[in-house]
């Protein structure tokens, strides 16, 4: 039987000529001073304070959530893309409701839904004063972190008056 190119363990030659190459190997030339910066101003890096603030807010909110749920710490739901800085912030608060109602599904079973919601509160609220203290404890609480901050719990407030409304009936005159 002959080694076909497919069986065969040795080099296969490349379309210019030069198997065994590697592409570090084709050009010993250092790069080119726009193709470093170009990488160097590729890097991605969130200093903003309203993302800052809004990384801490989810994080304090969600550690607290576990915490009266008295969950690990390890404990976490699924996590999905997402983006802080510039995000709306009624989306912003909708993934932060939808990850603690994650972490509170755990224990549905055992606690009555008014607990739940009254502990998911309390949580949202502790978290939210924990971050603007670890803001200005951090040098950091400048006005876009504390707007924030402030806009979430604004939101917040928003949802529960209207959950709080009487549904409208389209029977009444």
């Amino acid at each position: 039987m002959t080694d076909g190119p497919v069986q065969s363990p040795g080099p296969v030659s490349a379309l210019g000529g030069f198997a065994g190459r590697t592409p570090a190997d084709t050009s010993r030339r250092p790069p080119s001073r726009e193709a470093a910066l170009a990488r160097a101003v590729d890097r991605v890096s969130i200093h903003g304070t309203a993302a800052i603030a809004g990384r801490l807010l989810r994080e304090r909110v969600l550690a607290g959530t576990r915490r009266v749920l008295e969950l690990d710490e390890g404990t976490t739901g699924p996590e999905f893309a997402e983006v802080v800085e510039g995000e709306p912030i009624a989306e912003f608060l909708g993934r932060l409701l939808s990850a603690q109602n994650q972490l509170a599904a755990r224990r549905a079973a055992q606690w009555n839904e008014r607990r739940l919601r009254r502990l998911l509160d309390l949580a949202l609220h502790a978290g939210a004063i924990e971050t603007l203290e670890l803001l200005g404890a951090d040098g950091r609480a400048d006005a876009a972190g504390v707007q924030i901050v402030t806009e979430v719990l604004a939101e917040y407030g928003r949802r529960l008056a209207a959950m709080a409304e009487p549904p409208i009936d389209a029977n009444q005159d």
